[in-house]
């Protein structure tokens, strides 16, 4: 348990005759809520009409506050991140680092980032995932998208022996057209699935979304004025909605301070911190102590309050420390008496720690997790890449060298088998199983029944799920185990790969020919437009007075690996850079009939579409005639701000007028 918990109070006092009942529910419903706990709290008063005046609540925040207030810091940065962690310390400020892969660097200069991430853990902060390779993930097939968020938390976890619940989107890739709000709900799915289910995120991005993911609302961040920051501080600390609903304060996004990357040295960093620690009746926590003491808010219920006497029995359910993966309290508040006529707490299954705080309208306390509830304190990953069947083919995790395991694919089932060596043994298993979002399994949390197991073996069906459209590229899958070795709790993950769906050419991934990348000073639009309707089919396009350029198929311009890429997009610079110049496509596009089609690209207010010579309108509206059509998507450069295109590919889409879908009859044909 963390330090900040372990308060010792005089007025605690234990009492022998507590009543205590704990049950386990199993259900197959979603990870975060299928693991439920019990436990009876047992008040005495100093009289009988303090108990029948008492009213029980739980407190929205730990500790009763009013806000909570944490920093989000992103990506592998070393001395950035080191710095900024040492001036939290000093100001009692915790927060969350948000990681990618142990030795990815944004200044692509691969190290190993782990001694690192061990220091910034001091103080009470904590890791967070920001995917594997930081990418604008929202551009890959959900496969890889599962598979950037599932291997940071896996990777993290098993580095660190913590486990890791919050999430941060690389470059703010959130919400991009021309998908909008559906690509969002698919990396939000993603997440869950994932084991996520906090962000730490602009609020903005979420307003008409019924978001079950715990959210910290992030302040401006750096490079923006002391002025801009303190206005946003004020906001997020009156807002009557945010107290309701998001009841954090969050400085962010890098720890930039002092060096190249910011305007602004640490001394701007200490003023924003000053602000920070002036707030009155705040929680100061990591990211993860936030996620789960809300998340513990949202579920936890009071199911029933006894009376007798003097003595006040009440029944709390509450999500188990697994689901939440983190071991923070929930805080519990006596209302209606004075806290002098309080005399005693007790749950005699778990820690109840009085507050420190003496407030006028309500006396509070800690309850903590059940005693036989804790988290792992060692966490292993078993990988198998290539999808073998036996778990003797793989090495033990170097944490658990008496377990051997395997997770694989076979067929429409997911399999998993352990052993475990010796005279150790196994008990109070559960597994989460973790599948991208083309599939579902029928019980997503599974507790394996028994004591002193010394082998298993569990599978779940395989079933496409209402997004199994969403199944091309590799397929990754997870299973998180959690169990007790030899009386001590611990946690592998084993995930295995095998090849998913090859997109077709109803999609236009490899479907189109590429002219570029063109210089902003020799594009010109006009000129553009006239060739394709003149020259549709030429080799090569003489974009400007003596400067031409030939059309290209099967271009791999870039560093992003080409598999990942969500087949609905066409590669054109290839990489995740802040600035690029402009292209065209064209690809001959073979309908079976003649329709009206709506065509749907990435940022429509800055392109430009022709098919069969014809400027689309701003309705979109496009007329396929039989056999074969040529499109030409004319997409200027820009440089990367808020709002603007992004060229690292472009997002086509021929959807039916009528619904909305897309068409899965039609062919494309790069020319």
């Amino acid at each position: 348990m963390d330090p900040m918990f372990h308060l010792s109070n005089p007025i605690l006092r234990k009492i022998s005759v507590g009543l205590l009942a704990l049950v386990t529910i199993r259900c197959s419903g979603q990870e975060n809520g299928s693991d439920q706990r019990m436990q009876i709290v047992t008040i005495q008063f100093q009289d009988q009409a303090s108990a029948d005046r008492a009213e029980i609540k739980i407190e929205p925040l730990f500790d009763g506050h009013y806000r909570a207030v944490s920093c989000r810091w992103d990506d592998n940065w070393t001395s950035d991140n080191v710095k900024t962690r040492e001036l939290m310390q000093e100001y009692g400020i915790r927060g969350t680092f948000y990681l990618n892969d142990r030795e990815f660097s944004p200044e692509n200069r691969p190290a190993d980032y782990l001694p690192v991430a061990k220091q910034l853990l001091e103080g009470g902060n904590s890791i967070g995932g920001h995917s594997l390779t930081h990418p604008f993930v929202t551009y890959f097939h959900s496969h890889r998208m599962f598979q950037e968020m599932s291997g940071v938390r896996i990777a993290w976890e098993s580095m660190l022996d913590r486990p890791v619940t919050s999430y941060a989107y690389s470059f703010v890739d959130i919400r991009p057209g021309p998908e909008d709000k559906a690509v969002t709900l698919r990396t939000l799915d993603s997440l869950e699935r994932a084991g996520f289910y906090h962000l730490a995120e602009y609020v903005s991005f979420f307003s008409d979304i019924d978001l079950q993911h715990e959210l910290s609302p992030i302040m401006p961040p750096e490079n923006q004025t002391l002025e801009t920051f303190q206005t946003a501080i004020q906001w997020a600390y009156n807002d009557k909605t945010l107290t309701e609903h998001y009841p954090m304060i969050s400085n962010s996004m890098h720890a930039w301070y002092g060096t190249q990357r910011s305007e602004y040295g640490y001394d701007e960093l200490r003023k924003r911190f000053d602000l920070l620690v002036g707030l009155e009746d705040v929680w100061h926590c990591n990211q993860n102590q936030y996620g789960s003491y809300r998340r513990q808010y949202r579920d936890a219920k009071l199911i029933q309050v006894r009376r007798s006497g003097n003595t006040v029995h009440v029944a709390v359910t509450r999500p188990s420390v697994l689901a939440v993966n983190d071991d923070t309290p929930l805080t519990l508040s006596i209302n209606g008496v004075g806290a002098e006529t309080v005399l005693s707490v007790d749950c005699n299954d778990a820690k109840v720690v009085m507050s420190d705080r003496k407030l006028d309208d309500r006396c509070l306390f800690h309850l903590g997790h059940p005693n036989d509830d804790r988290l792992p304190t060692k966490i292993g990953h078993i990988a198998n890449p290539d999808n073998q069947p036996n778990e003797s083919e793989l090495e033990p995790d170097p944490d658990f060298p008496q377990i051997n395991g395997v997770l694989y694919a076979q067929n429409q089932s997911l399999k998993l088998s352990l052993k475990c060596a010796g005279n150790h043994r196994l008990d109070r298993l559960r597994v989460a199983w973790r599948v991208p979002i083309g599939y579902q399994v029928t019980a997503p949390i599974q507790h394996a029944q028994g004591n002193d197991l010394q082998s298993l073996s569990l599978s779940q069906e395989l079933q496409l799920s209402p997004q199994h459209d969403q199944r091309w590229g590799q397929e990754h899958f997870a299973a998180q185990m959690d169990f007790l070795l030899d009386g001590q709790p611990g946690r592998i993950h084993l995930t295995c790969q095998r090849p998913g769906e090859t997109p077709d050419e109803s999609l236009p991934k490899d479907g189109f020919a590429i002219l570029g990348p063109i210089p902003n000073d020799q594009f010109d639009v006009e000129r553009l437009v006239t060739m394709a309707q003149q020259l549709p089919s030429a080799e090569s396009w003489e974009v400007s007075a003596g400067s031409s350029f030939s059309w290209r198929t099967k271009a791999r311009d870039g560093y992003v690996n080409h598999d990942w890429l969500n087949p609905e997009y066409v590669r054109t610079m290839g990489t995740w850079d802040a600035s690029s110049q402009g292209y065209v496509l064209r690809s001959t596009v073979h309908s079976p009939k003649k329709r009206q089609a709506a065509v749907l690209t990435s940022h429509p207010g800055v392109r430009t579409v022709l098919v069969n010579g014809q400027k689309v309108n701003a309705d979109n509206l496009v007329e396929l005639q039989e056999g074969e059509n040529k499109i030409v998507i004319i997409y200027p450069g820009c440089t990367l701000g808020v709002g603007t295109q992004r060229l690292t590919a472009c997002f086509v889409r021929l959807s039916d007028v009528r619904t909305g879908k897309r068409l899965r009859d039609i062919r494309y044909k790069a020319y």
